[in-house]
């Protein structure tokens, strides 16, 4: 569990995630002039894995977050 931890609250993959999440969005643009807004939205934007991907990537920053007591620095 706690090496499940260490990967799913890591900043390399919240960094892995979000590149998936920029590349996803730039096919999505192509794919978008190419064949039309709703095209790109039933193949990327409301994909399951789309969605997903989101969820993990809060997951991820909300355990960042807590794991580090990012929200205590500062004061």
């Amino acid at each position: 569990m706690d090496k499940l931890n260490k990967i799913l609250f890591s900043v390399a993959t919240g960094l892995t995630l979000m590149i998936i999440l920029a590349v996803a969005s730039a096919a999505a643009t192509f794919i978008e002039n190419d064949f039309g807004a709703e095209t790109a939205r039933a193949v990327v934007y409301h994909a399951w894995w789309y969605r997903l991907v989101y969820i993990l990537l809060g997951v991820n920053l909300t355990g960042v977050i807590i794991r580090r007591k990012m929200w205590k620095k500062g004061k």
